[in-house]
């Protein structure tokens, strides 16, 4: 008994050994399944920053399919699930894993047909677009994640007409257009709707009363229009809705969304209509954590913040909130609150922060007076910048041991920066425009965390400090508008730094010699110095240069043709300089490509004028500007920093505080330049001033000008130019400031909208000059040659071209001037004194098609 013979012994061994192997093989993929992901693999480059995003929410990312090897088991790779009992991959995570290229519409994916959850997250799909197929193929897709991957196109209706069981769809962070599928009510066990910074726009479809299973719905950032759904408030297992930074028209009522007694986060930001936050008796949300009201036209704390005591985070920036913070407004989420946005409102005072946790808060562009608060000690992001706030810094603020933001600029703060933030978290500093004295702080130890230090605009002195070298990550200083002085330390030409801003400082020496092969410096901004010696040739090496303004200090050198080959340089200040010589010829095929801002005024510059340079000045060329998008020159990094330079504008010393990226403009005046201003210059029709005055130039005016229809401001004064006005130059519409004194012009000035309304003084010091406005009359041989107005046609009626021509007045010349003149025609028809002062000066041809423009409106 109990006793097995050695031939069953053979045979039981036998048979654990096939039914091994059988299971062994049932959870190998099978071949096919294995070369359709070999073939998905060849479709990308393996490339970390295509997974950057990843980082902000510390994801890890790997190239995961860099480790899938043809001799292996697909279901041990890296982001592949099988089903255990047949082998079938069943689910796909890639997310986070570096891949770079497009996915076409008949990818091998659609060999995976037994796929219940497909993660592409966190990758770069350069603009793939979903084909109308795709999910045609997966009909067991449960997961579907496609966020933050750089796919395109629209959103296919079929992406919810054949995957009924999906059950969680991310297509948040991407390009997607047009609108949401109505198909979407077909999705009957969907509990994660994510469309968050899309393009989507129209109507939100009424797809949510078979949604009854939806929990989270996201669909921020987006463009869409008309009312929000009734059916949305309908949906009682919603824990998270966020529908802002939308277009949405009407109104909503916030007691509408206390139905849904499970909302955990509500926000309704920026959706440019207003919110109503008056409730009823019975409106009550229990289980609030997140509430975000910003730009909701909220004149007042909503009371429903009067029963939230376990709120975490709270958002009422740019509304109507006026006057103190309610007391009440101390007990809401004592121990709980962490978020509070409160920026761009109209607060006057702030007593305290009893709020024990919180670690961000924003108190930006309100009416707030008095002294800093005392922080809670787990601060990490503090902002109370453009208000009224006066003192010193407290104390207190060096015990902050997790801060990481500290905001404080555009106040009345005074006193010493404490040496404590030399040597804190922080990561970002922002003190600028206050009335800080004393020194920079000297205590920044190994370790530094800053990447961004922001001190301009106040009444600092000295040196700036050795220890800054220890801020190994510094990306952005701006030190200027102080009293500092010294030389500039030559650890910056060798940092990684992007912007560098020390204007209107006593800073002196040379510049460091050493810009280094890795400098990233995109702005340098030195202007308002004492700095001596040449520029250093090591620029060169800055290769993301767009700004350079050297202006207003004692450097000496030649023209330093050399930053021709800088492709990204778009201004470039020396003005007030002591640059000598010719600018000479270069041997850089393009030079300057994405130059539209020079001003080399007030140096010693000789010779003609650059002609190879006028001639390739490409970013000056485009004349249809409606094609560019309007912006300013800004760091892509900071929302309040804005490129800004000084020019002499229209006879004006002025400091444009932001530079439009459309605007051009050159200034080559005060120096020694001869011979005659090219022809090219009439190319550069993107041009809204030209300022060559105060040199030797001779020659005439070339007509070519007349191309420069942008044109605001033009300079040619105190030259030895002869010869007549061009009369093409009456077609400059735009123009508001002419300064053609000082010359040796002759004959009639030519008649026209715009250079009637210029003085005398933009003609004097040319005896030969004659006609309106100078008291010198033109002979009949010196009458000028007859002009047509630009868009002024046979038929026209003279009130309809001159409404019109007033419009182009009021730009030209300033709004007040052009609105009051505008507002006389529109209440008088049409100003008789203005338009016989313009006929006068017309000639005989141009009266005649004024008078057969009023017999064909009569006979009419």
């Amino acid at each position: 008994m109990g006793y097995i013979t050695q031939p069953y012994q053979l045979l039981i061994c036998l048979r654990l050994f096939l039914l091994y192997s059988q299971c062994s093989a049932a959870i190998l993929c099978s071949h096919d399944q294995s070369s359709a992901l070999l073939q998905f693999k060849e479709l990308f480059s393996f490339q970390k920053h295509s997974s950057h995003y990843s980082d902000i929410f510390q994801k890890i990312s790997r190239p995961k399919m860099m480790s899938w090897k043809e001799d292996a088991d697909c279901c041990s790779w890296d982001g592949v699930t099988c089903d255990s009992a047949t082998g079938h991959v069943i689910g796909l995570d890639l997310s986070c894993s570096w891949l770079h290229g497009n996915i076409p519409s008949n990818s091998s994916l659609s060999l995976l047909p037994r796929l219940r959850k497909l993660n592409l997250a966190y990758n770069d799909f350069n603009y793939s677009k979903i084909s109308s197929g795709f999910t045609d193929q997966f009909p067991s897709l449960t997961l579907l994640n496609l966020s933050w991957s750089n796919f395109a196109g629209s959103i296919p209706p079929s992406l919810s007409n054949n995957i009924t069981q999906l059950a969680y769809l991310d297509l948040s962070y991407n390009s997607f257009t047009g609108q949401i599928p109505s198909s979407f009510s077909n999705l009957h066990q969907l509990r994660h709707l994510d469309l968050w910074h899309n393009n989507c726009d129209g109507k939100i479809p009424d797809i949510f009363t078979n949604l009854t299973r939806l929990s989270y719905l996201d669909l921020d950032e987006n463009q869409l229009a008309g009312s929000i759904p009734s059916s949305i408030f309908e949906l009682l297992n919603l824990t998270y809705v966020s529908l802002s930074f939308n277009n949405f028209s009407g109104s909503v009522e916030l007691y509408d969304f206390a139905k849904l007694k499970n909302l955990k986060v509500l926000s309704l930001s920026n959706i440019s209509l207003s919110v109503s936050t008056k409730l009823t008796v019975n409106s009550s949300f229990p289980n609030l954590l997140g509430l975000g009201l910003s730009a909701c036209n909220i004149s007042e704390f909503p009371d429903i913040l009067r029963t939230q005591h376990q709120l975490e985070w709270l958002g009422l920036s740019k509304n109507q909130i006026h006057g103190r913070i309610p007391s009440w407004m101390w007990d809401i989420g004592v121990h709980t609150l962490c978020f509070l946005i409160l920026s761009q409102n109209f607060l006057t005072s702030i007593d305290h922060l009893p709020w024990k946790n919180l670690e961000y808060l924003t108190l930006d562009s309100n009416l707030l007076q008095g002294s800093l608060p005392d922080l809670p000690p787990h601060m990490v992001h503090f902002s109370i910048s453009n208000n009224s706030l006066t003192g010193e810094i407290p104390s207190s603020f060096c015990n902050l041991s997790s801060i990481r933001y500290l905001g404080l600029s555009n106040n009345s703060l005074s006193g010493q920066i404490p040496q404590c933030l030399g040597n804190s978290t922080l990561e970002t500093l922002d003190l600028g425009m206050n009335n800080f004295q004393g020194n920079i702080p000297q205590t920044y130890a190994k370790g530094c965390n800053l990447t961004y230090l922001r001190l301009n605009g106040n009444h600092l002195e000295g040196p700036l400090p050795p220890s800054l070298t220890n801020c190994v990550d510094l990306r952005f200083l701006d030190v200027g508008n102080n009293s500092l002085s010294g030389p500039i330390p030559v650890y910056l030409g060798n940092s990684t730094l992007e912007v560098l801003d020390m204007r209107m400082n006593k800073f002196n020496g040379s510049l460091p010699q050493t810009f280094g092969k890795r400098c990233v410096l995109e702005s340098l901004k030195l202007n308002g110095n004492r700095l001596e010696g040449p520029l250093p040739p090591s620029l060169v090496n800055c290769r993301h240069l767009e700004v350079i303004d050297v202006g207003n200090n004692q450097i000496n050198d030649t023209f330093p043709y050399w930053l021709d080959v800088l492709l990204e340089l778009q201004v470039l200040i020396l003005r007030s300089n002591r640059f000598w010589g010719p600018i000479g010829d270069t041997k850089t095929r393009v030079p300057f490509p994405k130059l539209r801002i020079i001003d080399c005024s007030h140096n010693q510059l000789t010779g003609v004028l650059p002609l190879r340079y006028l001639d390739s000045f490409k970013a000056m060329m485009h004349g249809d500007n409606n094609s560019v998008e309007v912006g300013y020159m800004s760091w892509r990094y900071s929302s309040n920093y804005y490129e800004s330079i000084f020019l002499t504008m229209k006879g004006i010393d002025l400091q444009m505080e932001r530079i439009l990226k459309i605007f051009a403009t050159i200034d080559l005046s005060s120096n020694r330049f001869q011979g005659k201003i090219p022809e090219v210059v009439g190319k550069l029709n993107s041009l809204k001033s030209l300022n060559i005055s105060h040199n030797n130039l001779t020659g005439g005016i070339p007509s070519s000008l007349r191309n420069l229809t942008e044109l605001e401001s033009l300079d040619l004064s105190s030259n030895k130019l002869a010869g007549r006005i061009p009369t093409q130059l009456v077609s400059l519409n735009y123009l508001g400031v002419l300064n053609l004194s000082n010359n040796q012009l002759e004959g009639p000035i030519p008649g026209g909208p715009q250079f009637t309304t210029f003085g005398n003084d933009s003609y004097s010091g040319n005896s030969g000059l004659c006609g309106f406005p100078l008291s010198k009359s033109c002979s009949i041989d010196e009458a000028p040659e007859p002009t047509t107005p630009t868009g002024f046609f046979e038929g026209d009626d003279a009130s309809s071209w001159f409404d019109w021509k007033l419009a182009k007045l009021g730009y030209a010349s300033g709004v007040v001037i052009g609105l009051s003149i505008g507002y006389m025609a529109f209440v008088t028809g049409r100003p008789q004194w203005f338009v016989r002062m313009i006929e006068r000066k017309q000639s005989t041809k141009l009266r005649r098609v004024i008078r057969r423009g009023r017999a064909s409106r009569r006979s009419l």
